[in-house]
């Protein structure tokens, strides 16, 4: 566990780090414990620390994105086209590495893999590699 759940900028959650390095800060919008814990997800946010948050907004809106949320240079949230699919959100890299108490020019991974076969291959300005991965072939019957 990297910070243990509390109060924070997004509403009340915490941070920890799997095995292969991944981060993942697990939060909800709620700031107080109003009732018993569920499993039930709200969304899943893919949140890229980036060092321009409006340049690489750009890059994404010219790659056909729509910004659903946008704060100055701070924040930008990208609209999910399907129900329950995953949002992608920019947020500065210095920001993000403080909220989750990591250095900022740290090493994680910069590869993200897509799970349809939604395009071509692409390098953003912040050196994220994104591949589409091609759904799996049916089995003969």
């Amino acid at each position: 566990m990297l910070k243990p759940a509390a109060k924070s900028l997004w509403g009340y959650g915490g941070v920890v780090q799997a095995p292969d390095g991944t981060i993942w800060k697990i939060a909800t919008s709620a700031k107080k414990d109003t009732g018993p814990a569920t499993r039930e997800i709200d969304e899943f946010v893919l949140l890229l620390g980036v060092e321009d948050v409006k340049a690489t907004k750009q890059y994404y809106v010219g790659r056909g994105l729509t910004v659903a949320k946008s704060f100055g240079g701070k924040y930008a949230e990208f609209a999910s086209a399907p129900a329950g699919a995953v949002k992608l959100a920019l947020y500065k890299r210095t920001a993000l590495a403080k909220d989750l108490g990591v250095p900022a020019d740290g090493s994680g991974p910069r590869g993200i893999v897509l799970g349809s076969s939604a395009g071509d291959a692409f390098t953003d300005p912040d050196g994220f590699a994104w591949e589409a991965a091609a759904p799996p072939a049916p089995t003969p019957s």
